[in-house]
């Protein structure tokens, strides 16, 4: 199982790792001086941290008494000494020693002396270590230069403006940098390729401002790096020399080298320097590549690695996810759910009758106030009848007064006198009969049994009411019915006959069923909300209830599927906004 991070790039490792040409040349100076010493010296070898820096003894029989000895070697015993083949003057001795390494951590070298042996030995080996401390610290010098020389290249690799000129700035510094530190690279040619759908694709090379894709020294460059990333490894076939990038599993770029040296093969130390360059500029030019694409290939892209992920090896998360997805998506758009529209609801008596002002004039008495149980005929409240009565006394005076004069006309037998009088009489009397009407309607009276639902004038004592001022509402109770303020957005599915589900807002634990019956023309505005009033009558037991009592209401109108019900005021706002807005 890979336990590659997702942005994790690496460089497969060569057929064989090369030892650091420094630690090399260290080594094999040692030797010539032991040599020169007259020390017959068999062999020499390096353990060191990085594997660059390890470097075995050439007789593999040497390797489980050279491992003993590294071992053996630490702080408080910086010497180990180890004899190999027969007992006595003809066994060869191995010796091992600590040393600083280039990068300033703790190493072992060691080396094998044929017989004869003495006492001279030893101290002349510890003295030959000082050259080859120098050495190593020489090594150390030309590791830390290379590093500067690196972070220089890629100092103008980052203050280019494109992800080309990045790329073409970088194998142009990366070759001449080859070119001068290892003086066997002169004609060195590099090429860089960006891989597309698994095939290579030119991109930038190394003093070449542009290439036909189709020209002879592409298409041959481009054989080795075909083999590279076919075989996810670097490749070496002098005069070619191909190195793939690795991210994720997958080659990403592949760097070629052409060295014309009759034959041989690219150095050790070149191939160590293109690597390192490689490592550390390639995710930079890879990831400035990738933010210079446009959306559409940005939206392609995407969706090809997302694909990748879907389809291929591995990615179980990926598919668990993917598997999620298509499973919702049935959901949304398979299955047929109930469409139901939801409105904001209230309970009203089945009759209704209001109690308006007979007359203007001022609440004298309140008897009653909104939720008390009244009977037919009972008393609500007074009006203040004392003008009223002041009204009734000046009518009765000028109604006697009428009779007073028609008797004397009758008397004088005066015919116009009498003609007057029956006039005046018949006025007193009317506007008498009219007052005495407004006294018996100053008290307001129930018009049935029922519930007051409306009319709360406890407090307004002394207040002025004006004819026909409603005054109080009362529903029967023996039935009741449920009103719903459906928005104008959703008026057009509903029609009567259609069934719902209401919960009242003090009673949220139960659902009641009902059943549309009637639709109003009339529209209505709601807590913000435009909408018409839609009537419909209980199904099944009724619970107990008030007038006036608050709830919500669904209202089945159909079947459609989630995505539907969910985007469908979405989509009605977005084609109402772009009528609006259509030229």
């Amino acid at each position: 199982m890979s336990t590659e991070t997702p942005n994790q790039l690496t460089l497969p490792a060569a057929a064989v790792d090369p030892a650091d040409p420094g630690v090399l040349q260290a080594l094999d100076a040692w030797r010539q001086r032991l040599l020169g010493a007259g020390l017959a010296c068999r062999g020499v070898a390096c353990a060191g941290g990085p594997p660059a820096w390890t470097v075995p003894f050439a007789d593999p029989l040497l390797a489980d008494t050279w491992a003993g000895l590294v071992a053996r070697v630490s702080a408080d015993n910086p010497v180990a000494l180890a004899k190999r083949g027969e007992g006595g003057a003809g066994a060869e001795l191995l010796m091992a020693s600590r040393v600083a390494m280039p990068d300033g951590q703790s190493g072992v070298v060691g080396v094998v002396l044929a017989p004869p042996h003495d006492e001279r030995l030893v101290p002349l080996v510890l003295l030959s270590l000082g050259g080859l401390q120098l050495s190593l610290s020489a090594a150390s010098l030309a590791h830390n230069q290379r590093a500067a020389r690196l972070l220089e290249v890629m100092g103008h690799v980052s203050a280019q403006d494109s992800a080309r000129a990045a790329a073409q700035e970088w194998i142009n510094r990366t070759a001449a940098w080859v070119r001068a530190e290892v003086p066997a690279t002169a004609g060195l040619s590099l090429t860089l390729f960006e891989v597309r759908g698994r095939v290579p694709h030119w991109w930038v090379a190394a003093d070449t401002a542009w290439a036909e894709t189709a020209s002879p020294a592409v298409q041959e460059a481009a054989e080795p790096a075909a083999q590279a990333l076919a075989e996810a490894r670097g490749v070496s076939q002098p005069p070619w020399w191909a190195e793939p990038v690795l991210a994720q599993g997958e080659a990403v770029a592949v760097l070629v080298a052409r060295h014309d040296a009759g034959g041989a093969a690219l150095p050790a130390e070149a191939q160590q320097i293109l690597r390192t360059a490689l490592g550390l500029a390639e995710p930079l030019l890879r990831h400035w590549r990738q933010g210079d694409r446009g959306l559409p290939r940005h939206g392609r892209d995407a969706a090809v690695g997302l694909w990748r992920r879907i389809t291929g090896p591995g990615h179980l998360v990926w598919k668990a996810g993917a598997a999620a997805v298509l499973l919702a998506l049935v959901l949304l758009l398979a299955v047929p759910v109930d469409d139901r529209i939801t409105a904001p609801t209230v309970i009203e008596g089945r009759v209704r009758q209001v109690v308006t002002a007979p007359f203007e004039g001022f609440i004298a008495q309140v008897l009653v106030r909104p939720g008390e149980v009244v009977r037919a005929g009972q008393v609500l409240t007074r009006l203040d009848d004392r003008d009223l009565l002041l009204d009734q006394a000046r009518q009765r005076s000028e109604r006697d007064q009428a009779q007073a004069k028609l008797r004397q006309a009758l008397a004088e037998r005066d015919a116009p006198a009498l003609a007057l009088a029956t006039a005046a009489l018949r006025q007193a009397e009317s506007q008498l009969a009219l007052v005495d009407t407004k006294l018996a309607r100053a008290a307001l009276l129930a018009p049935m049994d029922g519930l007051v639902v409306t009319g709360d004038w406890a407090q307004q004592l002394g207040s002025p009411v004006e004819t026909g001022k409603e005054m109080f509402e009362v529903a029967s109770a023996n039935g009741w019915r449920v009103v719903l303020h459906v928005a104008d957005a959703d008026i057009a599915r509903v029609r009567p006959g259609q069934q719902g589900v209401l919960r009242l807002a003090g009673q949220p634990q139960a659902a009641h069923a009902f059943t549309l019956n009637r639709l109003s023309a009339t529209a209505s505005v709601q807590e913000g909300i435009n909408g018409f009033r839609v009537e419909a009558a209980w199904v099944g037991a009724v619970p107990p209830l008030s007038p006036g009592m608050q709830g919500v209401g669904k209202v089945t109108v159909g079947q459609a599927n989630l995505l539907t019900i969910w985007t469908r005021s979405s989509i009605d706002w977005l084609r109402l906004k772009l009528w609006t807005w259509w030229v």
